[in-house]
C-alpha cells in the first residue's frame, strides 16, 4: 500500500518574495481602479482589499494605510517620468528635447490602463490634499530637470520654457492615455518636436 503524505512543503524564500510581490502588484492595481472610479475619499480600504482578492488584514501587512496606496501609486507615474528625463539628458550628443517627448509617449504607451487611471485620480482634491507638499516636490523635480535641459539646448529662458514643455508633455500623454486608439499621438509628438527643435537660440 502506498500512503500519500499530507505534508505541505514549505516555501522557498523566493517563493514567498515572488507572492509577496504578486499580492502588493494585485493591491495597487485595485487601488487605482476604484480611486479612479469612486474617487480617493469615497474608497474604502476594505473595498481595495475586496477587489484584489484578499483579506483587508493582509492589505495592512503591505500598506499601513490608504494614503500609503496613494503615495506608492504615484511614486511609481515618477520614477516612470524622471527615467524618461534620465533618457533625453544622457543623449548625444546633447540633451535631447525628441528622446524625451518620444519616451515619454512609450511610457503611456507601454501601460495606457496604468496612466489612464493616473490621469483620472491625479487632479482629485482629495488626492491633491493627500500628496500635498510631496505632489509639489515631483512637479519642482521634473521642472528642475526640463529647466536644466532646456539651458543645455540654449533657451535664454529655460525655466519658463520648462513650464511650456511640460504641459505640452503632459497634455499629449493625458489625450493620449485617454483615446488610446483614435488619438493621433505620434503624428502630434512629431509636430511638438518640430516645434522645440526648429526653434534657434536666437529665436527662443
Amino acid at each position: 500500500m502506498i500512503v500519500q503524505s499530507t505534508l505541505r512543503v514549505p516555501r522557498t524564500a523566493s517563493q514567498n518574495a515572488a507572492l509577496r510581490s504578486a499580492t502588493r502588484e494585485r493591491l495597487l492595481a485595485a487601488a487605482m481602479r476604484r480611486f479612479a472610479a469612486d474617487g480617493f475619499d469615497a474608497t474604502s480600504v476594505r473595498a481595495i482589499a475586496t477587489d484584489a482578492g484578499v483579506a483587508t488584514g493582509l492589505l495592512y501587512a503591505h500598506f499601513d494605510s490608504k494614503n500609503t496606496l496613494l503615495f506608492a501609486l504615484f511614486a511609481r507615474s515618477m520614477q516612470q517620468v524622471h527615467g524618461t528625463l534620465g533618457d533625453a539628458m544622457r543623449a548625444a550628443p546633447q540633451p535631447s528635447i525628441a528622446v524625451l517627448i518620444r519616451a515619454a509617449v512609450q511610457a503611456v504607451r507601454a501601460d495606457v490602463d496604468f496612466w489612464r487611471l493616473t490621469y483620472a485620480v491625479r487632479m482629485q482634491p482629495a488626492v491633491v490634499a493627500t500628496l500635498g507638499a510631496t505632489l509639489d516636490g515631483w512637479r519642482d523635480a521634473i521642472i528642475g530637470s526640463l529647466t536644466e535641459l532646456l539651458r543645455r539646448n540654449g533657451s535664454p529662458q529655460p525655466a519658463l520654457d520648462a513650464l511650456a514643455l511640460f504641459a505640452q508633455i503632459d497634455g499629449l500623454c493625458q489625450h493620449f492615455a485617454i483615446q488610446p486608439t483614435t488619438y493621433p499621438v505620434d503624428d502630434a509628438a512629431d509636430r511638438v518636436i518640430a516645434r522645440w527643435t526648429m526653434a534657434r537660440p536666437e529665436a527662443w
